[in-house]
């Protein structure tokens, strides 16, 4: 992403899915646990990546919940 870009707002993962103790076992992804859930902040720039409410494959959450996420910008 490019420096000024300040905030980026991510399609969600389902946080992984299945979670233990913020790890997720299987993420379909290059940077594995690294972008799969929550607000990250790297080199002054914050990605949010919500945790989304339904589920992909299997029918199965554990240890995330469904979420909706507001974002309140101000400045």
């Amino acid at each position: 992403m490019p420096k000024q870009v300040a905030l980026t707002v991510s399609g969600h993962t389902h946080g992984g899915q299945i979670r233990f103790a913020g790890w997720a076992p299987f993420v379909p992804s290059q940077c594995r646990n690294r972008y799969v859930y929550g607000h990250v902040h790297e080199d002054g720039r914050d990605l949010i990546v919500s945790g989304g409410i339904g589920c992909s494959i299997l029918p199965v959450r554990f240890g995330v919940s469904p979420e909706i996420t507001v974002i309140e910008l101000s400045t």
